[in-house]
């Protein structure tokens, strides 16, 4: 369903059934006009099609460069019965500033809108909004500015929907591209590891630093994931990376193909395109976005030409029956067909999406076989060089000794490398406390040392106080630094009684005492409770009061022989629940089956 004359009719979508939909169709425009909600009197009498660059398009029978700014507007209609489920706004790629309103309402402000580039400041963030909507009618107005690179206006689609599938649509595409980004690290490092065993093996070099380039590269394109690492990060070198990475990656590329079939290549040839690839990344370096923006189109006509050529003279080897030509043949022109789409889609000539990384994905794997293959034919000389050298070295027991030692060696470090893991493993890395495997293990052992030792064992539970309206209010950002607060400042006291302290999940924290008294229990609680206080983190819409503040709940025995080991934790647990019904910010302690509210 797309929008007309600039509203978008939603009224018979059950969105229980389609969940969100693509905000496209027409959306009105005022060119060279910066309106906001307030002082909008008039309706559009211009309407555009969306998503919608302005490079080249046409506006009143007049081409639009890449520069300038503009207000859309789009009415969107939707049936009472929807506004029962929160709906949410999915805001894609801006080139390259914007300001957005909902009902009058500003929701959500991308770098500075500027009507020159002076005054804009460019940003990127593809995200989600949450919206409060108390009509079934919703006037969007979008203001959006461009001098900062080649292409202005809208990239992407904007979506309208319930927000729990928004956000979750989200979340897998940011998990999908770091999924895709960690899978080339690890090949980048295995094939330095490879490099480094085995400095001959240049072709592994050059395919690391490919896997890293495009690692990189993937950072700052679709869902912007460096935004999210480092939201303050330059916008100017988010592009020059863009960009820079491409310049160097296929230089790269034809570096490790020409490497694995270093007679099929022409050396003049080459060396004329390394020549280009230097000068363009000097110039993507050395110049600002919206210069070196312009020339992409050159370089990509250079890339296509000279994969042209290796195609062509790998080819040549395909019908000499070179080792591995035909696998690598075939997985260079899947990559070179998908990195030409990618020309293709990000130039708006065809509406297929980005493949590139699937493509690069088809080449590792196709790579990993030639590398077998090679691999298998080298280990096939050696045992057949090991049958002749078995009869004349007199030293075998000698090499056996050195291999020996060189395996325990290499037992140590594994063993070390383990240890580090598993540290790794046993901690929170928001946090940096323990997490709730490392209380599991800590846990069963204080347990059964207090089966011989007859000491008093004692669990906290403890949660931040209505911690959801402090995401909603200030932003998960903002939350994620109150967690690392909260968690060193308790961890710190109970480290201080020689206590366990651990991240039990989301906003709850695990304390574990060994040997302590009731009062002693009770005394540390309320020094918890003040070391919380005395952070003054402002929380305005806490309905306890203006700061954040915890609830604890106390499970407490004198011997493990009084109660089950997983009955303590449910008791402490219980103990916080209580603490929670009586208006947070208390401590409720679960001791000889009697509850004591403190």
């Amino acid at each position: 369903m797309n929008a007309k004359n600039g509203v978008l009719d939603l009224r018979e979508i059950d969105f229980d059934e389609q969940k969100y939909i693509e905000m496209n169709g027409e959306w009105g425009i005022y060119w060279d006009k910066l309106i906001g909600p307030g002082t909008m009197t008039d309706s559009p009498t211009t309407f555009v099609s969306f998503p919608h660059t302005w490079m080249g398009s046409e506006l009143n029978k007049v081409s639009l460069s890449g520069e300038g700014y503009a207000t859309y507007k789009l009415k969107i209609k939707v049936n009472e019965d929807s506004l029962t489920t929160q709906k949410a706004l999915y805001i894609p790629l801006i080139s390259t500033a914007s300001k957005l309103w909902i009902n009058g309402k500003l929701v959500s402000q991308i770098g500075e809108i500027g009507s020159n580039s002076k005054n804009e400041q460019p940003a990127y963030n593809p995200h989600v909004i949450t919206l409060d909507l108390d009509k079934p009618e919703i006037d969007l107005v979008l203001q959006v500015s461009n001098y900062s690179e080649r292409k202005g206006g809208i990239w992407g689609e904007f979506l309208f929907g319930n927000a729990e599938e928004l956000v979750s649509m989200a979340e897998k595409r940011m998990l999908k591209e770091m999924f895709i980004i960690g899978g080339l690290i690890i090949f980048g490092f295995y094939h330095f590891v490879i490099y480094i065993l085995r400095r001959t093996e240049r072709a592994a070099l050059y395919f690391g630093i490919l896997c890293l380039l495009i690692a990189l590269r993937s950072l700052v394109v679709g869902e912007v994931i460096l935004t999210e690492l480092l939201p303050d990060f330059s916008w100017e070198w988010h592009r020059k990376i863009e960009y820079w990475t491409i310049s160097i990656a296929f230089p790269v590329f034809i570096l490790f193909l020409n490497t694995m079939f270093l007679n099929y290549l022409k050396k003049p040839v080459l060396r004329i395109f390394y020549f280009i690839s230097l000068l363009y990344s000097l110039f993507v370096l050395f110049t600002p976005a919206k210069v070196f923006s312009y020339t992409i189109n050159f370089y990509q006509l250079t890339m296509i030409l000279t994969m042209g050529y290796v195609i062509y003279e790998l080819s040549k080897a395909w019908k000499k029956n070179v080792p591995g030509i035909k696998i690598l043949l075939i997985s260079s022109l899947i990559f070179t067909f998908t990195a030409l789409n990618d020309v293709l889609y990000y130039n708006e000539w065809i509406n297929t999406g980005d493949f590139t990384s699937a493509g690069l994905y088809i080449f590792i794997f196709a790579q990993s076989i030639v590398l077998a293959i090679k691999y298998t034919s080298t280990f096939e000389k050696v045992e057949t060089m090991s049958v002749s050298l078995k009869e004349l070295n007199n030293t075998l027991e000698e090499k056996v000794q050195i291999r020996t030692s060189q395996l325990e060696r290499s037992q140590v470090e594994l063993k070390q490398l383990n240890q580090k893991l598993k540290i790794l493993s046993n901690n929170d890395t928001l946090t940096n406390v323990p997490n709730r495997r490392a209380l599991n293990e800590n846990y069963d052992e204080v347990w059964e040392k207090n089966k011989k030792l007859l000491n008093s064992i004692t669990v906290f539970m403890i949660d931040i106080d209505c911690f959801k309206l402090f995401n909603d209010t200030y932003g998960h950002q903002k939350g994620d630094e109150v967690l690392k607060l909260v968690a060193q400042a308790l961890k710190n006291r109970v480290e201080m009684v020689e206590g366990f302290f651990a991240r039990y999940g989301g906003e709850e924290f695990f304390v574990l005492l060994n040997g302590k008294t009731v009062e002693e229990v009770v005394d540390l609680a309320k020094e918890l409770n003040g070391v919380i206080h005395k952070l003054k983190i402002q929380h305005h819409t806490s309905t306890v009061t203006d700061s954040v503040t915890i609830s604890i709940g106390i499970a407490h025995s004198t011997s493990t022989y009084f109660i089950e080991k997983d009955q303590l934790i449910q008791k402490a647990d219980e103990a916080l629940y209580q603490s929670k019904e009586m208006g947070r910010n208390s401590i409720t302690l679960f001791y000889q089956n009697k509850v004591i509210q403190q």
